[in-house]
């Protein structure tokens, strides 16, 4: 069975890569030529595998070539300062339609969409405005095209893992707490809860769809995917801190909360659960795994 996956060389991408491989998958993986392979080098050559070089080829011919089964969007641009609006709703809305309406015209079966929590209903998230914009237009026009095509919309919690960006927040903290043991880091009062949820068992649940979906008629649904529970984010760095035996001083207090904050935020996971899925990974084995990783 052929997927095409958005996003295969990034975070979350790659580790879908490796478990798409692993259950027999044939992938095609969408990317820039200039795209990062380090992620993936170990699957590169793999006998399953093809790379597509959007900017060297019409995306058209891979479905006109293969017989697709389903399309698995994770590739996304999160509009942070200096990025251009264009290149935010070009990456976050107009691919993924174009991508459907192409699955639409060549019989594929299904289209699972990563969203975030930032865009939940009661949720606004000005510092990453435009994507928070881009992600939210995106919902509406999936429901529209569901007519068509059988849609997923995944609302992803606080994803963490090994070899996650270190410019994100469980990334930021392991690089400077764990590894560098900077001596203080500037941090909130840290009250704000967040849904941690480990990579693997995100994995999992992207895998659990594909196998839900498969032959379903064309229809759109919502799965929210986290754990279920929020803990505070001082507790995710006290977690590091206490692993770690690292000396850095957790400044907590030290920067002032964002006006729009969201202070709480965890998955109504019932919908998966439903599905047989249920995440395994505790947050101080997955805190190690990923400072290992980070080693």
């Amino acid at each position: 069975m052929k997927v095409i996956l958005t996003g295969g060389t990034g975070f979350l991408g790659s580790h879908l890569l490796q478990k798409l491989l692993a259950n027999n998958y044939e992938v095609i993986i969408l990317k820039r030529s200039f795209s990062k392979l380090d992620r993936i080098r170990s699957a590169l050559g793999h006998p399953k595998l093809t790379l597509f070089d959007l900017d060297k080829g019409n995306v058209e011919d891979v479905f006109a070539d293969n017989s697709i089964h389903s399309i698995i969007h994770t590739a996304t641009e999160y509009g942070r300062p200096g990025s251009p609006v264009h290149l935010v709703l070009e990456t976050n809305l107009v691919y993924p339609i174009k991508l459907i309406e192409l699955g639409i015209k060549y019989g594929v079966n299904n289209f699972i969409n990563t969203d975030s929590y930032f865009n939940k209903e009661n949720f606004r998230y000005s510092h990453l405005l435009n994507y928070s914009l881009s992600k939210r237009s995106l919902v509406q026009w999936l429901t529209s095209l569901s007519d068509n095509i059988h849609i997923a919309n995944v609302v992803m919690e606080h994803l963490y893992g090994p070899h996650d960006d270190k410019v994100k927040f469980v990334g930021s903290m392991i690089q400077n707490i764990a590894i560098d043991q900077i001596g203080r880091i500037a941090l909130t009062h840290g009250h704000q809860k967040r849904d941690f949820i480990f990579v693997d068992d995100a994995t999992d649940a992207f895998m659990l769809l594909l196998e839900h979906m498969k032959g379903a008629g064309a229809r759109y649904r919502e799965f929210q995917l986290g754990t279920g529970q929020s803990i505070p984010v001082r507790t995710m760095a006290e977690t590091i801190k206490q692993i770690s035996s690292s000396p850095t001083m957790l400044g907590f207090g030290d920067i002032e909360y964002r006006s729009d904050e969201i202070m709480d935020s965890k998955a109504d996971n019932s919908a998966l659960l439903e599905l047989g899925w249920s995440p395994h990974v505790k947050l101080h084995d997955g805190v190690i795994k990923t400072i290992d990783s980070y080693r």
